[in-house]
């Protein structure tokens, strides 16, 4: 990692130093409330960057979030709350848990294997394919394909083959201009059948 951990810890330092008795005003103001909304911004603005395949972006966009990141930890820390050897070792924990066929005796010689030891693994933690477990803060479109890879029960089940689902989309849709007083209702279904098409052709909303 050359001075991978070394960088780590400088920015570290630059957290502590920001937040300090004769640091940045502004930094000392943030708080979790503040500095989630930019981790989301970072997160958007780094995968931007890989979409765009500029590697010089992306080493900045990246950059900012794992800065952002640290910062994060670092209000707890700060708080007593947690430190950053807590949020380490637990992701460490889980990450060794979960890979039994690289750290433990389980076979996973394909990649369906391991996932479906990963799922079985997620059901024992309490963290199964409930779909109320997809983070509300998610986009909107991308939300809806993680609850549907889960299983969750849209009354639209049925609609497993794509030219009947293009039908219903475009009822769905003539019912927009038709019926006004449930054209939320009736967006949110076309959108949601959209989703679902776009899943049926292995397409990622």
């Amino acid at each position: 990692m050359d001075n991978g951990w070394f960088c780590l810890h400088q920015m570290w330092n630059i957290i502590a130093r920001l937040r300090g008795e004769n640091g940045c005003p502004w930094d000392r103001q943030q708080t979790p409330d503040s500095v989630k909304n930019y981790i989301i911004e970072e997160a958007h603005e780094a995968v931007a960057a890989i979409r765009r395949g500029d590697k010089k972006e992306i080493v900045e966009e990246l950059g900012d979030l794992i800065f952002m990141t640290l910062f994060m930890v670092f209000l707890f820390d700060e708080a007593g709350e947690f430190t950053l050897n807590d949020v380490c070792h637990f992701a460490c924990e889980k990450m060794i848990r979960r890979h039994p066929h690289v750290f433990g005796t389980v076979h996973g010689n394909s990649a369906d294997e391991v996932k479906e030891n990963w799922t079985k693994i997620k059901e024992k933690e309490g963290k199964g394919q409930d779909p109320s477990a997809v983070p509300a803060t998610l986009p909107a479109l991308m939300r809806a394909y993680r609850m549907l890879g889960r299983g969750f029960d849209v009354g639209i089940d049925y609609l497993k083959n794509p030219d009947v689902l293009v039908s219903e989309i475009s009822r769905t849709v003539f019912k927009i201009r038709e019926f006004p007083e449930d054209r939320m209702e009736l967006l949110g279904r076309a959108l949601l059948l959209l989703v679902l098409l776009g899943k049926i052709y292995g397409l990622q909303a």
